[in-house]
């Protein structure tokens, strides 16, 4: 596609997942909605999950999680289809959507956190096939999520060796950390974002997004009754960056591109998975 036409669909996918018409607000303030809906554009319609579900390849699942302001949109990725793979291009940013289609992913969630919102320079630990980009920020974001051949991990700062993972990033807060909620009531005082989060369970991975601004204690407790709901044994959920920066493309079997957050502006880093 041209840079024009990308544009263009930009401006198309500019609704609310909430009533599919609202426009995005000026970056003032938390963001209050998202471009969402599908490539090559179309208007989404009160049933897009059900045709989301209809084209979801195999090895990948999507579910809408709770109701009304509170929803989340969770992808179950199966590591018998997929491998996870860390995205990043320092210094010149890559979108979600290039990102997709120059590595041939299903999907692709993001970001890696930045010390500002247009900035490229990451906060914390990220390491890159074995190369470390930046070191372990020993203040704030705790968690450090990692890929290896075995697939995706979780540990402390802390813990964290460079042996443990070819790649990595440092995020956080940990949402849930050895399977239980790690987010005090305190984080309801605290502004409502779009979340984007990864989270690492018995035999499977999940990506998601909240459809609306949340705040990470609410999160994960929907995530929490959904994943003991399905006996899913979630062990780890951690928090990306969120608000503008969060963002999820899956590539459908129909051809199409599904998107919720911009997928054109170019992020530090992305989690990628790439089918086998």
């Amino acid at each position: 596609m041209t840079g024009r036409l990308l544009r263009s669909i930009a401006c198309l996918l500019g609704v609310s997942m909430a009533v599919g018409c609202e426009q995005a607000p000026t970056p003032n303030g938390p963001a209050t909605a998202l471009p969402a809906g599908f490539l090559p554009a179309t208007t989404l319609t009160a049933n897009w999950h059900e045709t989301l579900t209809d084209e979801t390849p195999e090895g990948l699942s999507s579910t809408v999680v709770g109701a009304g302001p509170d929803r989340l949109l969770v992808f179950e990725i199966d590591p018998d289809h997929f491998e996870p793979v860390l995205l990043t291009s320092p210094g010149n940013g890559i979108s979600a959507l290039t990102a997709l289609q120059e590595n041939s992913a299903t999907l692709v969630i993001g970001s890696g956190f930045v010390t500002e919102a247009h900035s490229l320079a990451p906060v914390g630990l990220l390491q890159h096939e074995g190369t470390v980009l930046n070191p372990v920020q020993v203040h704030g974001y705790t968690r450090i999520l990692g890929i290896n051949d075995d697939g995706i991990g979780v540990v402390h700062r802390k813990d964290y060796q460079r042996g443990l993972f070819h790649s990595a990033i440092q995020a956080g807060p940990g949402i849930v950390e050895a399977g239980e909620l790690d987010i005090s009531e305190r984080d309801l005082r605290r502004p409502r974002y779009f979340r984007s989060f990864v989270a690492v369970c018995r035999d499977r991975w999940i990506a998601g997004v909240s459809l609306e601004p949340a705040h990470l204690r609410t999160l994960g407790v929907l995530f929490l009754e959904h994943a003991q709901a399905r006996a899913l044994a979630c062990t780890e959920v951690v928090n990306l960056a969120g608000d503008r920066q969060a963002v999820l493309v899956a590539a459908t079997s129909a051809g199409r591109v599904f998107t919720h957050g911009d997928p054109h502006t170019h992020k530090l880093s992305l989690i990628g998975f790439l089918p086998k």
